[in-house]
């Protein structure tokens, strides 16, 4: 692990970060919380560069019609916002707010996170449902793009080597909309083995929009399009939402797990789809 590291360099802006990382002469890494440094494997990488002082990554800004999160910002300070409100803030919130304990909520942060891509990576689920988007950084050159694009071809792939995700930004949604988040653990603090995120908006007496994404219990998150189609057009029942529960159990590759059995994880998962659509729904009617 790690085994020719010498080196910290501690930029304070995105431009000295992403010249540190493009650098020829050696290999580095960026860091942020670093909970994830136990786990890495590349034993070639000689420098690591912390982004955690750099001020402008740190931060939750909220407008009429976005939420924006710094990639840097520690998921404690999401879980603790009094800025996040409505659907898209609180689910940000309730999630963050299941994420390990309080003093790992203190080192992971939002970009962390989402670059890992680690199947108890809680918030990916939350970021998918939100129809989230990074804004991708090198140096001053940006781009801005849907975070489920970035997770389909995995960040590490995705993005170039001296590139850093600079930003969240998500949606707000308004009056008729609701969301909803359960998580499958051991204990409060272990590895999630199921997570479920939905969001439902209703006019009228039907669903116009449906949205649903698993993490843990599958190898990679996943936004789960066929349930989401099966929703959408829809009267909201009881009936519906098991129907398409037990679809989505049927027909998800459920991860290797030494915890429980892969049949014990559907029979779980299947009963969370259930009930964060229910939940969803009725939190839309309020």
């Amino acid at each position: 692990m790690l085994k020719k590291l010498t080196r910290f360099y501690y930029p304070e802006t995105i431009e000295d970060a992403c010249k540190y990382l493009g650098s020829k002469d050696e290999k580095t890494a960026v860091i942020a919380g670093g909970t994830s440094e136990a786990l890495r494997q590349d034993n070639s990488i000689e420098a690591l560069v912390d982004i955690s002082r750099v001020k402008e990554l740190n931060h939750i800004r909220v407008d009429s019609s976005s939420i924006r999160i710094g990639a840097a910002t520690p998921v404690q300070n999401i879980y603790k916002s009094t800025d996040l409100k409505g659907p898209a803030g609180e689910l940000l919130k309730t999630v963050a707010g299941k994420i390990g304990s309080t003093l790992l909520r203190n080192s992971i942060t939002a970009g962390g996170n989402l670059a890992a891509v680690f199947p108890w990576s809680d918030l990916l689920p939350a970021w998918l449902v939100l129809d989230a988007e990074v804004v991708l950084r090198k140096g001053k050159p940006k781009r801005t793009v849907p975070v489920e694009n970035l997770l389909n071809e995995k960040p590490a792939k995705f993005m170039a080597p001296d590139e850093i995700i600079a930003e969240i930004i998500v949606p707000t949604a308004g009056k008729g909309t609701g969301t909803s988040f359960c998580k499958f653990a051991k204990t409060a603090n272990d590895y999630s083995m199921i997570t479920v995120a939905a969001l439902i908006s209703i006019k009228g007496d039907s669903i116009v929009k449906a949205r649903l994404a698993l993490n843990a219990v599958t190898i990679a998150p996943v936004r789960c399009h066929e349930a989401e189609k099966m929703l959408e057009g829809k009267k909201p029942t009881a009936q519906l939402f098991a129907e398409v529960a037990t679809a989505v159990a049927e027909k998800t590759e459920v991860r290797k797990d030494f915890r429980a059995s892969k049949e014990y994880k559907r029979e779980v998962l299947e009963v969370l789809v259930r009930r964060s659509l229910e939940e969803a729904c009725v939190r839309a009617g309020k």
